[in-house]
């Protein structure tokens, strides 16, 4: 039930890497703090090549990942195994896994919920999260906030996301991007073109990411039996307003 294989993008290890190794805004202080607050072992869902996983695990927290992706899963062992850390690594689905084990913290970071598109998947996660939760455990994690500018641009027009430096050393990459906005579905059809100064467009690669808009995330947390606790607007604890670029939710299951 629900399996898929992983998308394109989510193939390739270091280039994913490379790819985000500067971010627009710096979650990893924050779901260090989280995990450091949690009474018991940590799951990280959607772990993808451990970026957020080793340094939780460098903080002396005990902590699984847990990604739909063997290669992303490969390249975090090494990594792990570079810096001399014991994770367990676990290739499952988010929805579906099952383990004998119960965390003080389960998280899933960087808009990877946005994957799940459809209510089912979206329900299947939060009752396996629930399943899996200690006693006083809670459930974190961060979605965009949907911009009503972005989702309503040209679909033709292709837009320069970033720029960086190809890991096997062809030079500069420059990421642009298109998308078409299914409004029925919610979903935001994104095609990225990746390309080097002798190869346009040597990679183009689809990436559909499901909107959750503010009021209606709150709904759908609180229809699958979990209360928020805290809502955020970005990682520095900031309470959530109007123009906020994410959604950052800390909630727990209802007794």
């Amino acid at each position: 039930m629900f399996q898929e294989e992983p998308i394109p993008l989510y193939r390739d290890g270091p280039h994913y890497d490379a790819m985000h190794r500067v971010l627009p805004f710096n979650d990893t202080s924050f779901y260090v703090e989280e995990a450091k607050r949690a009474c018991g072992p940590v799951l990280e869902l959607a772990c993808g090549t451990g970026r957020l996983t080793i340094p939780i695990a460098q903080s002396g927290v005990e902590i699984a990942g847990l990604d739909l992706s063997p290669s992303m899963l490969s390249h975090a062992r090494k990594k792990a195994d570079a810096a001399r850390l014991e994770i367990q690594w676990i290739e499952a689905d988010c929805r579906t896994f099952s383990l004998n084990c119960r965390f003080g913290l389960i998280f899933m970071p960087f808009h990877s919920m946005q994957h799940l598109h459809e209510h089912a998947s979206v329900s299947a996660l939060f009752a396996n999260v629930r399943k899996h939760l200690a006693e006083a455990g809670r459930f974190v994690f961060d979605v965009f906030n949907p911009s009503i500018s972005i989702l309503s641009r040209d679909p033709n027009q292709r837009n320069v996301d970033r720029r960086f430096e190809d890991p096997e050393g062809r030079g500069t990459v420059t990421l642009e991007t298109t998308a078409i906005y299914d409004d029925r579905a919610q979903v935001n059809h994104i095609k990225m073109y990746f390309s080097l100064p002798d190869a346009k467009d040597y990679r183009v690669e689809p990436l559909s990411l499901r909107c959750f808009f503010p009021q209606e995330l709150d709904l759908v947390v609180r229809t699958n039996g979990f209360e928020i606790e805290e809502k955020y607007g970005n990682f520095e604890r900031k309470l959530f307003a109007s123009g906020d670029p994410k959604q950052v939710v800390v909630c727990r299951p209802v007794k």
